[in-house]
């Protein structure tokens, strides 16, 4: 795999078009001409926005450019405020799973550490600027991000970051800010059970009370009282106790969330429900409460798209239905089941809103190139467009406490913009370009192709395909395999410069004759994800090899094995 795109490695850090090095010319930005929707309801006017130093200086319909800005002409393009991702692993590598039985002395008292319980940890230690995720968040027009650590019942404190590629100390906008939970048991040793973790979270927190008093009485008065011992985790827990830091605590499924519901109503945390997927059983018990607030999941079930079909083809479709009813009337019953089922699920943002309580989402197991599809599907399941907008800017900004700072497009507020080609909740809406603190993060938006299967259905791009990738002064080529496993394909791609290295494709997407994949690449430090568009035309392709923030570049294939 890294013979098959070693060009691209070049490219890393020798394209100079697209360097993260190179100092701006000018502090000053001039967006002019745009759609700008301030914030979420705000009715859109075409206008100009002036960036100084990364903080939006002016919003209006008549600014005049500063003599030394650098003037980007927006006609068509709109603009809104940079997005915030509530909560997520953003720029934290998932450790590498073990297991082995640890080696302890007593499975019933392990070390904190290999219980998972770690609340002291911070992601100061572990932020690793160069992560793909940072760049694949930042594509999907992410600015900021409430990243919290990996890990099983008490991961640690999360903190909130600017994706702008800097260092922990460049980006971090809070520190420490949070405490993250879930319902994850530890390896072999306790607490090895939902209930232990329960008991676990009882002991954690009443030692923390008890630590934090004593701690108060002997600095106030020291005489006659005994030194008190040093503990981390439980001393990491003394903002909870005391109100000063909220719990995210991740808990998906509705007994999950009736279990984290019950810890906060007796220990008294300030309570945030993230990754929620099964709240519509629970919001009575959670509406109303002023110290419990819900992060919904993005990761949505899987869309079942349907084909064009001709009114003769509906009319076979409907006769197939009502004769499995009549003959396995079980199986039509659970697939009734299950399309019920889907729908509740997508429908929880509508109803949350429809309670009264603020939407906002949680990123914690969503791949990045799904979320603008997942909200847009809320959209059309009944989520209005001013509350996905806000759950993706104010009410994300207003979640983590930094509505003073971002989420709106306001004089004072960073420079934290995003450039879409269509209003955002529209299918064709593509971002072009993202600005964090005043920098331009510029993508390459190519319209599709039409499709040329006919009637809009999907062609069949199964066999093996020659491709030739374009980059300026050089070219690679080789083979893509392309085959079908049920309703899935798969993806296989050779180099001719190493035949003997395959590369296995992700997310393998088709939809008519346009085809989607990804790569991830680990290179000099860095983990970059490769995307592939393809739109086949017979027995040819075309399309573009996209590396992150550094470009886009073409590729064309032609059928080895046409018929």
């Amino acid at each position: 795999m890294k013979q098959l795109f070693i060009l691209f490695l070049v490219l890393v850090y020798s394209y100079s078009g697209m360097s993260q090095d190179i100092p701006p010319v000018t502090n000053k930005i001039l967006i002019k001409n745009v759609s700008i929707t301030t914030q979420p309801g705000a009715t859109p006017y075409i206008g100009h926005i002036l960036v100084e130093d990364g903080i939006i200086k002016d919003v209006g319909t008549s600014i005049q450019a500063p003599y030394d800005a650098k003037v980007i002409t927006g006609d068509s393009l709109h603009v809104y405020a940079g997005f915030i991702a509530t909560l997520s692993h953003t720029g934290l590598k998932a450790p590498k799973e073990n297991n082995e039985r640890p080696r302890v002395d007593r499975t019933g008292y392990p070390p904190n550490d290999v219980a998972g319980i770690t609340p002291e940890l911070s992601i100061n230690n572990i932020y690793d600027q160069k992560d793909g995720s940072i760049g694949d968040m930042r594509k999907q027009g992410f600015t900021i991000a409430h990243s919290v650590p990996h890990g099983r019942m008490l991961p640690g404190m999360g903190s909130i970051i600017s994706l702008n590629g800097g260092s922990f100390n460049e980006s971090v906008i809070v520190e420490d800010g949070s405490m993250f939970a879930q319902w994850r048991t530890a390896n072999r040793v306790f607490p090895g059970t939902l209930i232990g973790i329960m008991s676990k979270w009882r002991e954690l927190y009443r030692n923390s009370e008890l630590t934090l008093q004593h701690n108060k009485n002997y600095k106030s008065n020291p005489r006659n009282r005994k030194r008190p011992a040093q503990d981390a985790a439980t001393e990491a827990l003394w903002p909870v106790v005391e109100k000063q830091m909220p719990v995210f605590f991740k808990a998906e499924k509705h007994r999950d969330i009736y279990r984290t519901l019950q810890l906060q109503k007796d220990l008294g945390f300030d309570l945030v429900i993230a990754e929620a997927k099964d709240i519509d059983r629970v919001l009575d018990d959670i509406s109303g409460v002023s110290d419990v607030s819900v992060l919904l999941s993005l990761d949505l079930p899987k869309e079942e798209k349907e084909k064009s079909k001709s009114k003769d083809e509906k009319k076979e479709d409907m006769k197939g239905d009502k004769k499995m009813e009549e003959e396995d009337p079980k199986m039509a019953m659970l697939k009734k089941r299950k399309a019920e089922a889907v729908e509740r699920y997508t429908s929880q943002a509508k109803m949350l809103s429809a309670k009264g309580m603020p939407v906002s989402f949680s990123y914690l197991e969503t791949k990045p190139s799904d979320i603008h599809p997942s909200v847009r599907r809320l959209v059309k399941d009944g989520l209005s467009e001013k509350d996905a907008l806000s759950a993706l800017t104010t009410q994300a900004a207003s979640a983590i406490g930094i509505s003073d700072i971002a989420g709106t497009i306001e004089r004072g507020k960073m420079g934290n913009l995003v450039i879409a080609t269509q209003p955002i909740f529209d299918e064709k809406s593509k971002i072009k370009m993202v600005m964090i603190d005043g920098h331009i993060h510029e993508y390459e938006v190519k319209e599709k192709k039409k499709k040329s299967a006919s009637d809009g259905e999907d062609i069949d791009p199964t066999g093996t395909w020659d491709y030739t990738i374009e980059i300026p002064g050089m070219s690679a080529s080789g083979t893509m395999t392309i085959t079908k496993n049920g309703e899935d394909y798969e993806a296989e791609m050779t180099s001719n410069q190493n035949p003997g290295e395959v590369a296995e494709a992700k997310e393998v997407e088709l939809d008519g004759s346009d085809m989607s994949f990804s790569f991830s690449l680990p290179a000099g430090g860095m983990d970059l994800t490769i995307e592939s568009d393809l739109t086949f035309d017979g027995d040819t392709f075309e399309g573009t090899v996209s590396v992150g923030d550094f470009g886009s570049f073409d590729i064309t294939g032609s059928k080895s094995d046409p018929e």
